[in-house]
């Protein structure tokens, strides 16, 4: 394979507090999210939509309708939040559960296309649970944290299928909201359909973990790996593999936790260096962020080349934050 020859871009991130910014921000991005909706081959009515979402995840249907009133509380909108049967999508991530000193900690690095990606850290109170996460089509999360210490993030599986269920994303909000444990959370995910195979990970402030591997055609399984990337034990779509390097990247990660010696900012600093952070910019799938979750103190820390960003539950700052990537 030759070498990567990508650009490196830059890449805003916003760090918002729930209220009149993220309605601005959903205005904003609707176009594009319409845009992203309109190449769905599974139509569903905003009223099946709903049920759907009452069905699997009812807890959520109060921010659900707060949230659809406050965005314009139309039929394509209403849809669109309910996140059921979305467009297939596919990303790339790497993460690692880190059980040593100054842990427990969750690491991951989310790799996707710049221009696809929220870059939203956002900060709400829904339901009565704080939480501090990164957005995925506004109230989705691709990771984030939640009062009670619980650590939640997701990895695509790596199999070319759709089917039946709701956006990953959802999947990582609902369990936040909802849930105090890992097992818990791990419990919760495995019993909502979910449109695409994806890996969830889950530890919370006690270091307990949970690793739940899920699909639209197969049965969830939890396992308590402290190793991800973006195939679930084998190979099952090689093109995708190879392209992205997952096996590389998870057996890169397996090593750097075994290490002798090891520190938890050993193991963030290589997760800024290939092959676990990714290039490929230009291909649509490259590191645009590594995480670190500390789930004692409720801590957000967000790693880059040359910058890094900070928060806490505790003590949020709306801020911007520009990141060259590469």
């Amino acid at each position: 394979m030759s070498p990567d020859t990508s650009t490196s871009p830059a890449v805003l991130f916003r760090v918002l507090r729930d209220g009149l910014d993220l309605d601005d921000t959903f205005a904003t991005y609707w176009p594009a999210y319409q845009k992203w909706m309109a190449r769905n081959k599974q139509r569903v009515s905003a009223k099946a939509a709903r049920e759907a979402l009452a069905e699997h995840m009812p807890e959520l249907l109060t921010t659900y309708t707060a949230l659809l009133s406050r965005f314009g509380n139309k039929a394509d909108i209403a849809r669109f939040l309910t996140l059921y049967k979305p467009p297939p999508l596919v990303r790339g991530c790497t993460q690692a559960i880190w059980l040593g000193e100054g842990g427990p900690a969750l690491v991951r690095n989310y790799d996707h296309a710049p221009h696809l990606h929220d870059g939203i850290v956002l900060h709400a109170d829904w339901e009565d649970t704080d939480t501090l996460c990164m957005t995925d089509c506004i109230w989705g999360t691709l990771d984030g944290i939640n009062q009670h210490g619980l650590c939640v993030a997701l990895a695509f599986g790596g199999r070319n299928i759709s089917g039946d269920g709701f956006a990953a994303p959802l999947l990582v909000r609902y369990a936040l909201q909802t849930c105090a444990t890992a097992r818990e959370a791990a419990e919760a995910i495995s019993r909502v359909p979910c449109s695409m195979t994806y890996t969830f990970v889950c530890l919370d402030k006690n270091g307990d973990h949970a690793t739940v591997y899920v699909a639209p055609d197969r049965p969830s399984r939890i396992d308590h790996a402290t190793a991800t990337a973006n195939h679930q034990g084998k190979v099952e779509w090689p093109e995708y593999a190879a392209s992205c390097k997952t096996v590389e990247r998870l057996h890169k990660t397996e090593t750097l936790l075994s290490v002798e010696g090891q520190t938890l900012d050993g193991l963030v600093r290589e997760f800024l260096h290939p092959p676990v952070y990714r290039t490929g910019y230009a291909k649509g799938s490259g590191t645009l962020y590594t995480s670190i979750y500390r789930p004692t103190d409720g801590t957000l820390e967000l790693r880059w080349p040359r910058a890094e960003l900070r928060q806490t539950l505790g003590h949020f700052e709306p801020s911007t934050i520009t990141a060259m990537l590469g």
